[in-house]
């Protein structure tokens, strides 16, 4: 299956009524899996409030996901980002539970949490009065006295000057996460990153080439990018990393988004970007990635270049042509035809291999909605060569579900006819052992074997 990852303003925009057609063309469940992440509950639970009207709304979007995905969600599991099935009302509710978890980050506040546990509640009070005790480093105190560098931390960590400890710190950051979030703060850190690094907003918004100047930059006063790369193990390293990125650009002017939160407009702060960059993590997963905001649209191409993410990023039209042209194929026997073709063109790659060359062809079809790779292997004997259909997987999304198999052996049986074994399509206890046995199938001289090689499944022509 083709999978097909939507930011929330496509969503948004096919709910109501503006991309019919893209509507139509996903609404194929047999060819798209169209997935949605945590990070679309996020772009919902951030108009979030009380109001009757405004809980409707929110649940016709939630109603409205399900249709679209079949509740297929993507979320971070920390060592890893999964697919699987979450009602989108549960995760919303969850969320809903959990909002006011940041608006009292205190060591006070976690002082209560951690007494709740009688079997932490001696040790953590007794923690809890050691950290509070403990001086920040004189480096950042020092930092308050100097006046530029005071002028800014002292907005981003109001009332930490003057209670220079871990528990003015743990106060402060609250109130900065908060900030951030929630008012224009994210403003005041943005203008701090491109006045130090020295980098003119105007100059690198629109810029070719952004990491140009942003590399440049950070060479000039010798500290990498890569300092600022978080990779704890909150998330996949390389969830991490990407996400990362897509801020960093925001951060240094690339593209940056609107920080607003007038109360007649949709509130846009720091939590905007950190979904988009998320979103942009999650879609690396997918094959194609439809987007409509042009400023992450941008940024995401940015960051898929440097990363080398193989995940094609498209606007809803630029998809539309991209399916008529290459996904558009309704005959079975088209599919088997366009592998035909593909082999006889010059569009591949080449290596040596051992008694022989292996030739690599990549394309932008998906024969039977599965393969999109084809490798032919010629010998130097001369003998007939082998031909086989494999996948070339999306960088960060090399899982094959047995769902999509499942979907591939029905279509290869519609086009071939019963398999060999008469085994038929799959069954649920298939894959419960580590050997496969796979489907044989026979038309005229040519010998079809679907086989799985640790996880990576391939349609062999034996001629």
């Amino acid at each position: 299956m083709i999978k097909v990852y939507l930011d929330w303003n496509v969503i948004a925009q096919m709910k109501g009524g503006y991309q019919n057609e893209l509507f139509d063309i996903l609404s194929n469940k047999d060819k798209f899996l169209v997935p949605y992440s945590t990070s679309h509950i996020g772009d919902i639970f951030s108009s979030y409030s009380e109001d009757e009207e405004q809980k409707r709304r929110i649940d016709d979007d939630l109603e409205y996901i399900t249709l679209l995905t079949n509740n297929y969600c993507l979320s971070n599991t920390r060592d890893k980002v999964v697919l699987d099935f979450l009602d989108p009302k549960s995760y919303m509710q969850q969320r809903i539970d959990e909002k006011d978890f940041m608006e009292d980050f205190s060591l006070d506040s976690l002082d209560k949490f951690i007494s709740e546990d009688e079997s932490t509640k001696g040790i953590g009070k007794m923690l809890i009065s050691l950290l509070k005790s403990i001086p920040i480093e004189n480096s950042f105190r020092e930092a308050f006295e100097h006046p530029e560098s005071g002028e800014y931390l002292n907005q981003m960590f109001s009332g930490l000057k003057e209670n220079p400890t871990m528990e003015g710190f743990f106060k402060c950051f609250g109130k900065m996460y908060h900030n951030l979030n929630e008012k224009e703060d994210y403003k005041l850190l943005r203008e701090v990153t491109q006045k130090g690094l020295k980098i003119n907003r105007d100059k690198i918004f629109n810029e070719v080439n952004p990491y140009n100047i942003i590399d440049n930059a950070h060479n000039q006063i010798g500290i990498s990018l890569d300092k600022y790369i978080d990779n704890t193990k909150h998330a996949p390293e390389w969830f991490n990393e990407l996400s990362n990125e897509y801020i960093m650009l925001d951060m240094h002017g690339y593209q940056e988004d609107k920080v607003n939160v007038k109360a007649n407009k949709r509130k846009e702060t720091f939590k905007n970007t950190t979904e988009d960059a998320f979103h942009a993590a999650f879609a690396s997963t997918c094959n194609i990635y439809i987007i409509n905001d042009n400023k992450s649209y941008k940024k995401t191409k940015q960051v898929y270049d440097r990363l080398n993410i193989n995940t094609l990023v498209l606007k809803p039209d630029e998809f539309l042509e991209h399916f008529k042209k290459f996904l558009n194929i309704r005959e079975l026997s088209d599919h088997f035809n366009t592998a035909i073709e593909l082999i006889k063109t010059n569009n591949f790659f080449e290596s040596k291999i051992e008694n022989g060359i292996m030739r690599t062809y990549i394309f932008p079809y998906f024969i039977f909605d599965f393969f999109n790779k084809i490798i032919v292997l010629h010998s130097q004997n001369n003998e007939q060569p082998t031909i086989m259909l494999s996948k070339f997987s999306p960088t960060n999304g090399n899982v094959t579900y047995i769902w999509e198999v499942e979907k591939l052996v029905k279509n290869l049986n519609s086009f071939f006819g019963e398999d060999v074994k008469k085994l038929g399509d799959i069954k649920k206890d298939e894959f419960s052992n580590k050997n496969w046995d796979g489907r044989v199938w026979k038309l005229n001289e040519v010998t079809f074997r679907l086989i799985s090689v640790n996880g990576y499944f391939q349609l062999y022509f034996d001629l």
